[in-house]
């Protein structure tokens, strides 16, 4: 886009090998107005810009007798000069058709779309609708095996494909009533505990919600712990214990488990060894303290209290039900202390991170990952390397500084410390990358030479630059 003169701006843009060309003239009304389009044709190493018209049917009529101004165009690559022969328009207001503004309508998400989407764990609430919704949708899963990656349903089961929407006010009423007088039976609906416990994972797409999930995992494993203990003896009680201590185990190893293989290994790539593991300790030992926590809490404090006054006593079964009763009752007794304890021991040894050193060095993982992606966002190759090298030191004071306010533990903030200079190299290497792609443009358009740059950032100008900058 150019600004030709306070009252005129030109704007260009291609599309599929065409490139279009419109004006905003104030004097004519100040709307956008379709000038014309360029064809190119090539002629062995000369092209030339051809100008050509709209449909002679349109408002156009008289553009395509309009006489074509040859200027000439000059581009040096190396020794070798090509000529360029562009048609310029030169256009006046009886040739010009004014483009009215452009009318739309912003549209927001559904908020209901959006928290369908959103797996148990990360969901802000769980009410007594999402519930009966719950138990009512039960009824219409698939029982079935799974056979050479293929999942063979029960022939004998009549399948039928609801979805909420398609459920009345009345038919859900209708159940609730049914549920008031059976209940939910005695029996622990394990298959819906491990269908909550899909996409337990966490990485740089929802890191933010590493706590949220820890919290949903540990509430959920206190609220059946307290039903089995209280509602079995025996050898069953040992047989229920068993399952749930296994569906425990593996769901808090898959959230461990891919915090460390994003967040940690991000680090160990930056030269921090041994990160993974101890970060993966780190959320171990978060979800273990938070299952304790809500444990000591749910003996002390009696949940069910208000589910007692209600005629939806089949509510004091649904498990998922009431670890949100948990949740929220908690948050609201501790919302005047801090949070829970930092993690100090583990069976094992030291734990180095508690929540608040993996929810701040998952969040500086992210910011250094995208930028990482983008380097580009951040930095405009066009600039020198010396400017490059005092970007980098101021970037990194300010980081520093941000991690100084943190509420972290010493040893993060060490680890912390250390990632930068790694971090800089990674930088550069990715604006290399992006400059070879700039030379691989020069050689099948060598016209541009000259005008990107293709040479790899001088990293002895950087680091010069950069040290002077920091002392």
């Amino acid at each position: 886009m150019w600004q030709i003169a306070k009252s005129r701006t030109i704007l260009l843009f291609r599309l599929e090998r065409m490139w279009y060309i419109y004006m905003k003239e104030e004097k004519l009304g100040g709307d956008l107005m379709f000038i014309g389009k360029i064809g190119i044709q090539n002629h062995l190493n000369k092209s030339a810009f051809k100008a050509t018209g709209v449909r002679q049917s349109s408002a156009f009529e008289k553009l395509s007798r309009l006489s074509v101004r040859q200027d000439q165009f000059s581009f040096r690559s190396g020794s070798v000069q090509r000529e360029y022969d562009a048609g310029i328009y030169r256009p006046n207001g009886s040739n010009m058709k004014s483009i009215g503004p452009f009318k739309y309508t912003k549209v927001e998400p559904d908020e209901r779309l959006k928290a369908e989407l959103l797996p148990p764990s990360e969901r802000t609430s769980y009410t007594e609708k999402d519930a009966l919704l719950n138990q009512y949708l039960k009824q219409y899963r698939i029982e079935g095996r799974i056979e050479l990656d293929s999942s063979v349903p029960n022939p004998t089961e009549i399948v039928r494909v609801i979805l909420p929407g398609q459920i009345s006010e009345d038919e859900l009423e209708s159940f609730r009533q049914k549920l008031n007088e059976n209940g939910l039976g005695t029996e622990i609906d394990w298959r819906g505990v491990e269908a909550d416990f899909v996409q337990m994972g966490t990485g740089f797409f929802n890191i933010e919600r590493l706590e949220m999930k820890a919290d949903y995992l540990a509430s959920r494993y206190a609220v059946l712990k307290d039903r089995i203990q209280n509602q079995y003896t025996g050898d069953r009680q040992f047989l229920e214990m068993e399952k749930l201590e296994q569906i425990y185990t593996e769901t808090k190893e898959e959230l461990a488990d891919s915090y460390a293989g994003s967040v940690g290994e991000f680090y160990e790539g930056l030269g921090q060894s041994g990160a993974a593991a101890d970060m993966k300790d780190g959320v171990l030992a978060m979800v273990d303290k938070k299952a304790a926590a809500y444990e000591d809490y749910l003996a002390q404090t009696d949940i069910y209290a208000e589910a007692d006054h209600s005629s939806d006593q089949w509510l004091k079964q649904d498990d998922a039900y009431m670890a949100a009763r948990l949740r929220e009752s908690f948050s609201v007794a501790a919302g005047a202390n801090e949070g829970m304890e930092p993690v100090k021991l583990q069976s094992d040894g030291r734990v180095l991170y508690d929540a608040k050193d993996l929810l701040f060095a998952g969040a500086y993982a992210k910011s250094l990952s995208e930028q990482l992606k983008n380097p580009e966002r951040d930095w405009n190759t066009r600039e020198t390397d010396s400017a490059l090298g005092k970007f980098l030191a101021a970037w990194e004071g300010s980081a520093q500084k941000e991690i100084a306010k943190a509420d972290i533990s010493d040893q993060l903030a060490e680890m912390l410390h250390h990632v930068w200079e790694p971090f800089m190299e990674k930088f550069m290497d990715a604006l290399d990358r992006s400059l070879d792609e700039n030379k691989a443009l020069v050689k099948k358009k060598p016209w541009i030479s000259g005008l990107i740059r293709t040479a790899h950032i001088d990293r002895k100008q950087v680091y010069a630059s950069y040290q002077s900058s920091i002392y």
